[in-house]
């Protein structure tokens, strides 16, 4: 096997895709790093359906923070929205991959590491619940008061169970968040759609995400290749 390229990156390098990076650990267990560098997805794991991506992997390790599931926006224009988060793990990895041309692109794994698999489980099922607040869609309409240009956003998020990555009898949980600014001004519209995968394995949750460059919507076979990586991703955590 080809070895591959794996950029030890910063915080802040592994920040897109919901994937909220964790302070680097000042003190961790070096077989536990170096397992979880060895056993993260390999760029063949993707799909051609989901673009292309560069060949280095960026991998970072750090403390455990809150996991952000999703955003709900405010139904009041200016207003601020609220992000649902879950409890904490002891330490997290994050691999990701990003596009090497074209539109801008991520795919990455964060493993979530819990201090056994009771606690892992505890935590799987606490995800669940909050994870069922990730519903809704909507959409509002401000006006930039230096030219009176408006901007409408809208917003959709679902959350799925997800039968195709099952792992000793427990189903993924499937969260698709789908934004879309659009001005009055004829710019571009801007999009930023993601798609995560949550997967209990042992004493971790494997959280697998995937941000389209589109200004459509997720398409179904994105979500199913996306389903595809997060399997992907048990094998080579286990393996």
């Amino acid at each position: 096997m080809r070895p591959r390229r794996i950029l030890v990156a910063s915080s802040a390098a592994v920040a897109a895709v919901a994937l909220v990076a964790a302070p680097q650990a000042h003190a961790y267990d070096r077989e536990a790093y170096e397992y979880a560098a060895g056993h993260m997805i390999e760029r063949s794991d993707i799909p051609k359906i989901l673009g292309d991506f560069d060949e280095s992997l960026s991998f970072s390790a750090g403390l455990g923070v809150r996991t952000y599931l999703c955003y709900l926006p405010s139904s009041t224009p200016d207003a601020a929205g609220t992000d649902v988060l879950v409890g904490k793990p002891q330490l997290q990895y994050s691999g990701l991959y990003s596009s090497s041309k074209g539109p801008q692109l991520f795919l990455g794994v964060r493993v979530l590491q819990f201090g056994s698999a009771a606690e892992a489980i505890k935590a799987f099922e606490a995800l669940k619940t909050q994870s069922r607040k990730c519903k809704g869609a909507g959409s509002t309409t401000s006006a930039s008061w230096i030219d009176g240009t408006e901007t409408t956003s809208s917003w959709r998020v679902a959350t799925s169970v997800v039968p195709q990555v099952t792992v000793a009898g427990v189903p993924s949980i499937g969260i698709t968040q789908d934004n879309l600014s659009v001005s009055s001004d004829g710019g571009k519209p801007s999009a930023s759609d993601n798609y995560t995968v949550y997967t209990l394995v042992n004493d971790v949750i494997l959280s697998t995400s995937y941000e389209g460059g589109s200004t459509t919507n997720m398409t179904k076979d994105q979500r199913k290749a996306t389903n595809q990586v997060a399997f992907n991703a048990v094998t080579r955590w286990v393996g």
